[in-house]
């Protein structure tokens, strides 16, 4: 896996309740990602989603500060 960029969002919720973050104009909601376990402490992300056939999206969750960092990659 590659990671090609890594940022930081603010985590904000619509009038549903529904959680979700900003990449310039596209929303993200988190309940769109896969949630990952990390059974052996090596995962990187909590949770993941595709973009495309051959690279995603991965997301770390901060909650206390409510924020998201997101990583695009590819395989």
């Amino acid at each position: 896996m590659v990671i090609l960029n890594k940022e930081t969002a603010a985590i904000s919720f619509d009038m549903d309740g529904d959680a979700y973050f900003m990449v310039g104009d596209t929303a993200y909601y988190l309940n769109e990602f896969v949630k990952l376990d990390d059974f052996w402490g090596v995962n990187p992300f909590d949770g993941v989603t595709h973009i495309t056939n051959t690279g995603g999206m991965g997301i770390k969750i901060n909650e206390a500060e409510e924020m998201v960092e997101y990583s695009f990659f590819t395989s």
